[in-house]
């Protein structure tokens, strides 16, 4: 294919001059560590995917080769998706084989499942190149793409196997890519152009009036547990990582303290540091890259407080 696109656009992969080829740099070494993922937030193309799956029974099921959680920010259900390289989002217990939906990015050390009588260590069930591919995924993406009068395949060079072979399975397949690929010549249409484009033509098509809108939402919580004042997610085993830096101080301004971030991702402040029947701000700043401002809740000894990150985007 042509390898002249940047690597980085729009939010999508591309090939390119230092892109994915057949032996990819590690991905950090792209400056995305799987932890930014996190940060990561859905294009118009999505959130269009979404809308359709949710809203149109002609549309009912799509197959990624990311591992980037993308489809599920912008709401499409899991149930509705086939991860065929596993995601950074669903762990998977090594003993029991249970498997937990995540909505952030967890560490990857010291992860426990919490399944009765288990105790198994978790491990993020994305894999790498050269690894076996999940069966149950590959299984359902066969069986939708078989099923299917057509098949869209979009932002894709085509040149991973076993994805490059299902749209084939199709009784007709469309590919949208700025290069060209090696199955443009097999597809019934093939279009050379942005998929927040093509995308935005298809959903006109269907629902001429809607413009497409995304929201995002991370909950966090504020309570004590044993010695310790405790900032994380009301989610059990899913830290706040999303959070950049907390500190907290009371009304007049006295006994400011910064939250320590431990390597389990929770922000920890010792409880001896606050006095009981004080109310104190907590302000919570948030990574940068969500670009969204700081939050700033109160909270007192004894006492849950909620909050949460919002963000809000409307294609234009």
């Amino acid at each position: 294919p042509d390898k002249t696109e940047e690597v980085l656009k729009d939010g999508w992969l591309y090939w390119g001059e230092h892109g994915l080829n057949k032996n990819p740099l590690n991905i950090a070494k792209m400056g995305i560590s799987e932890r930014d993922l996190d940060c990561k937030m859905p294009t118009y193309a999505h959130c269009a995917i979404s809308h359709l799956i949710l809203n149109f029974d002609k549309f009912k099921f799509i197959t990624t080769s990311n591992h980037d959680g993308l489809h599920q920010k912008s709401g499409t259900p899991w149930e509705a998706t086939a991860n065929i390289f596993g995601t950074a989002y669903i762990e998977e217990c090594l003993t029991c084989h249970k498997q937990h939906i995540r909505k952030v990015i967890v560490p990857a050390l010291h992860r426990i499942c919490k399944a009765p009588n288990c105790g198994g260590k978790l491990k993020k069930t994305g894999v790498r190149y050269g690894q076996k591919v999940p069966i149950e995924p590959l299984k359902m993406a066969e069986e939708s793409a078989d099923k299917s009068d057509l098949v869209l395949v979009l932002g894709s060079s085509m040149t991973t196997s076993p994805f490059c072979q299902l749209p084939q399975l199709a009784k007709n397949f469309v590919i949208c890519n700025r290069q060209a690929t090696p199955y443009d010549k097999d597809a019934t249409i093939c279009i050379h152009d942005n998929v927040d484009n093509f995308m935005e033509r298809v959903v006109k098509h269907f629902d001429s009036k809607k413009e497409i809108t995304f929201n995002y939402e991370q909950d966090f919580s504020i309570f004590e547990r044993e010695d310790k004042v405790v900032l994380t997610t009301p989610r059990p085993d899913e830290p706040a990582v999303f959070v950049d830096e907390a500190y907290l101080m009371s009304r007049s301004g006295s006994g400011h303290h910064t939250f320590e971030h431990l390597l389990n991702g929770e922000f920890v402040l010792d409880r001896f540091l606050l006095e009981e029947h004080v109310e104190y701000i907590v302000n919570i700043e948030f990574k940068p890259a969500f670009e969204v401002p700081a939050s700033e809740v109160t909270f007192v000894l004894g006492s849950v407080t909620k909050g949460k990150l919002e963000k809000r985007v409307h294609f234009k």
